[in-house]
């Protein structure tokens, strides 16, 4: 049984921190005891109390409880000390009554371990001065836990063969030793073997009563007999002990010391301090369980001590990684994406341009497109009706029956204004919803008019309506009072104005229409003509003044509409040309003969305005082109889809051709297993069809100047609002405020009339195709609303 290494009996165990204390014990604490202590305490207490009571009254608990502890709780060490510390008290002796010596007899008979001995030591003494013999004292049988104890000592000391006499019996007793835990016994032992046998000459009283042995596993049982000398009165005697060794603990390091309280003299104590360090450096030295037995030690602990092939390998990484992070910046501007490089396709009918342009039917007529604006009920849907009406376009027919259902409506003079509203909605309300476009031509002209919504609610319908014109018609209602509210008074007029010369169109005629409701007051006509031309002059818009037209008209009588045949004398102060004659008189940028040698250089762009699914494996788009021609062969990528397609067929005004050109608008077929997904639904109204290789981004954030109209409250950096190009609008705020112009000092804010470089950044997932304005006018602008008002413009400057 390995003592050593069961808890129960760790007040057998010492170590090194025995030494800290001055008194060398260690002080005795009741809570401190473990249970099997706790119990042997309390079992051998009344005993002890009742062996004192008739030896010395006086002893307190207090004393008879540390007896026991320093004792190991053995009941005749405990006594023997008590004894010796409180003497005996001088008494005179009664005379014992035969009945009490009986009394007496009877408990010896019963207790016969307490009154005869039952172990006896030979001790022979080969000493010079002669042999003497020594008896011990009778000792009573001993606990289990103190004869384990004491044959643990009788082990370790039958090896020391004992050749002197002790000088006294005195000096056999030792220091009582403190309860201490942890000590290996076998350690003790081994020190003591050696030590021992060097010094028990000089100081040989030991008691072999509380001497550890060290354990050995498994071992046969060995019969030790222990020869010393002891200077008493006693005879010898010998006693015989059967101990077990376990050898597990070999291999362990020393852990602690033997108390030098062994001793009972300074000089012993001196001696075994130089002992002890010298066996401890030697341990420190020698001892290495398992590695000592290997010559590579010193090898192995050279390599261990530089960094493993991992380490170096781990601190390489960190060294690359911390380059990396030390070289990392955030830069402002984001790489550009590389576009991949497309081999674009030929027609599939090889045809000379020039020779197209000059001899096809189509081509001879020019092209052109107009959007109609103004305020809500100036008139605008009326004189459409009117001009289809008086060209042809819409038979009589059709315009009587819009007539009688209008009256039956008791809206008798929307009956023109029906031929383009159509929708149910549209004639209930009396207003214009979504823009509304339509062909018509005349002799010299092909045109596309674009009817577009008048009510604040419907400007982002207005503004896809401007995308596709070339040409702004601006009707105003001359009647006192009305023309105040749709320009003074918070109208639509200044707001559309703002929106289609922001969005590229220079050229503007202004329509005064219902000048029959004002006798056509030439006064009226010129009033309302300056404040119109100091408006659309200013700042603010900035429309040349050789852009503007003014034509007095009366859209619902159709007096000088389509043709002025002199019949209203009210009207001869007026010498100009009718509205249909401006239209076909005035030059669009890009329309002219002489551009045409350009066009097969340009990069060919087109805003979707429309998306068509002609059947499962074909769909058809529409929109204006800005730049460049398209042909049947050709192959166009979407952006922001990036989806590469190639060219069907190309349609004007309903019919097949060969080749389409800018400024027109047209359909173009597409199969749909070319699509990413082959579903239309990835293309949407905004998008743009360029060349393989346009120089059209997909854009999250870009460059931009920007101008700030009129508004209530200043533009903060962070603020959403919606962004347009052309008929694509999305969520959008400015990130940054590079530099505001005429201002040194930075600023997170814009206001009313301000000019500004910015970085604007895209909120939608949605990234936004656009073009740097100096590549392309039409797709390079921008304009700004928030909270349902048109509050800036710009232009791209870079992405």
């Amino acid at each position: 049984m390995n003592l050593a290494s069961n808890p129960s009996y760790s007040f057998l165990a010492m170590n090194s921190n025995d030494f800290d204390n001055s008194s060398g014990e260690e002080e005795f604490h009741e809570d401190a005891l473990n249970n099997e202590e706790y119990d042997l305490l309390y079992e051998l207490l009344p005993k002890v109390r009742e062996e004192m009571e008739q030896y010395n009254s006086s002893v307190d608990e207090l004393s008879m409880k540390e007896a026991l502890y320093y004792n190991y709780f053995e009941l005749e060490p405990a006594l023997e000390e008590l004894r010796k510390k409180f003497p005996k008290k001088k008494e005179s002796q009664g005379k014992i009554s035969k009945l009490a010596l009986l009394a007496k007899k009877r408990v010896a008979s019963n207790n016969p371990n307490k009154s005869e001995t039952n172990v006896s030591i030979a001790v022979s003494n080969e000493d010079t001065t002669g042999n003497l013999s020594e008896k011990l004292s009778v000792k009573p049988k001993l606990s289990k836990l103190a004869m384990l104890a004491s044959n643990r000592e009788h082990k370790s000391l039958s090896d020391l063969k004992v050749e002197k006499e002790c000088e006294s019996p005195a000096k056999a007793l030792l220091v009582r030793k403190p309860n201490t835990s942890g000590l290996n016994l076998r350690k003790r032992a081994v020190e003591l073997r050696s030590h021992r046998q060097k010094k028990l000459e000089q100081k040989p009283s030991v008691d072999h009563s509380n001497t550890d042995v060290p354990v050995e596993k498994e071992g046969v049982p060995d019969e030790i007999v222990l020869k010393s000398q002891h200077d008493t009165n006693e005879g010898n005697v010998s006693v015989s002990f059967h101990c077990e060794e376990d050898r597990s603990l070999l291999l362990q390091a020393p852990q602690g010391t033997i108390s030098v309280f062994l001793f009972n003299d300074s000089k012993p104590a001196e001696q075994y301090f130089r002992f002890v360090n010298k066996r401890r450096k030697l341990a420190s030295e020698l001892f290495h369980a398992y590695t000592n037995r290997f010559p590579n030690l010193a090898k192995a602990r050279s390599n261990f001590s530089s960094p493993s092939p991992d380490d170096k390998v781990l601190e390489a990484q960190k060294q690359a990684f911390e380059k990396d992070m030390n070289n990392l910046a955030i830069s402002e501007k984001p790489k550009e994406k590389k576009k991949k490089i497309v081999t674009e396709t030929k027609p599939f009918k090889k045809i000379d341009l020039a020779k197209e342009l000059a001899s096809n039917p189509i081509f001879k007529k020019s092209s052109k497109s107009f959007v109609i604006i103004g305020h809500v009920d100036a008139g605008k849907s009326t004189l459409m009706g009117r001009i289809l009406y008086d060209l042809g376009t819409v038979d009589a027919k059709t315009v009587n029956k819009l007539v009688r259902e209008a009256e039956k409506s008791g809206k008798g003079s929307f009956a023109l204004a029906w031929i383009m509203d159509q929708t149910s909605e549209e004639r209930s309300r009396g207003v214009t919803i979504d823009i509304c476009a339509t062909s018509f031509e005349t002799p010299t002209t092909r045109f596309t008019a674009i009817d577009a919504p008048g009510h604040k609610d419907f400007v982002p319908q207005l503004i896809g309506g401007v995308s596709q014109a070339d040409i702004a018609l601006l009707v105003v209602d001359a009647i006192n009072g009305e023309f105040e509210a749709g320009f003074v008074m918070d109208g639509q007029t200044k707001e559309h104005t703002l929106i289609v010369k922001n969005l590229g169109i220079e050229k503007l005629c202004v329509a005064v229409n219902k000048m029959d409701k004002e006798n056509w007051s030439e006064e009226r006509y010129l009033e309302i003509k300056e404040q119109l031309m100091q408006f659309l002059t200013g700042e603010e818009v900035g429309f040349a003044a050789e852009n503007i037209s003014f034509v007095p008209i009366s859209g619902l009588a159709g007096i000088n509409v389509v043709k002025n045949d002199g019949s209203v004398p009210e009207l001869s102060w007026y010498k100009g040309p009718t509205l249909i004659d401006y239209l076909e008189a005035v030059n669009v940028a890009g329309h002219s003969s002489s551009a045409f040698d350009d066009l097969s250089n340009a990069e060919f762009n087109l805003a979707i305005n429309d998306i068509e699914s002609i059947s499962n494996t074909e769909f058809r788009v529409k929109g204006k082109i800005s730049s460049g021609i398209i042909q049947a062969g050709n192959t166009v990528c979407a952006q922001p889809s990036e989806d590469y397609l190639l060219v069907q067929s190309v349609l004007l005004n309903g019919q097949n051709v060969d080749v389409a050109v800018s400024g027109q608008i047209v359909q173009l077929t597409f199969k749909a297993s070319q699509l990413k997904n082959t579903n239309v639904e990835a293309l949407s109204i905004g998008d743009l069809l360029v060349s393989a290789n346009s120089s059209v981004r997909a854009v999250k954030s870009f460059h931009a100047n920007v101008n700030m109209f009129n508004m209530s409250k200043p533009l903060l950096v962070g603020t959403p609002f919606v962004l347009f190009r052309n008929n694509a609008s999305v969520a959008a705020r400015i990130s940054k405020i590079e530099k505001i112009n005429g201002s040194k000092k930075k600023k997170m804010h814009l206001v009313a009339k301000q000019s500004a470089e910015v970085i604007i950044q895209v909120l939608d997932e949605r990234a936004l195709p656009i073009a740097k304005f100096n590549n392309n006018k039409s797709l390079g602008r921008v304009v700004i609303r928030r909270e349902g008002s048109t509050i800036g413009a710009g232009v791209v400057t870079d992405f």
